[in-house]
């Protein structure tokens, strides 16, 4: 007999004071809707501009980011696709306005 065991339920929380700086710096993210294009601006962590990842798609940036060793922090790379994601949802969308770190928002949710 195949029993499953019982599935062990943690209730997900959201804390910013975990937050903490990725030492290889952080991504400002700009999406450019007549282009169809996201840029994932890469900059230090002394503020110093150091290149920028552009794709069409999410997926693609992250990875590419990834590979390239942009971040070392995990709980970054989870940001990183959550709001290349986001701003992926608004070029397809092609209405509303994309500010990172704000819920897209779109002119009929007004």
């Amino acid at each position: 007999m195949n029993e499953k065991p019982p599935i062990k339920k943690i209730t997900a929380e959201k804390n910013p004071t975990e937050w903490t700086i990725d030492e290889k710096g952080y991504f400002l993210i700009d999406p450019i809707l007549d282009t169809k294009l996201i840029y994932a601006h890469h900059y230090s962590k002394d503020k110093i501009y150091e290149c920028s990842v552009v794709g069409e798609d999410a997926e693609s940036i992250y990875y590419t980011i990834l590979r390239k060793e942009l971040v070392d922090s995990l709980m970054h790379a989870a940001y990183l696709g959550s709001e290349l994601q986001k701003a992926e949802q608004f070029i397809l969308g092609n209405r509303g306005s994309y500010v990172q770190d704000k819920p897209i928002q779109f002119e009929d949710d007004k």
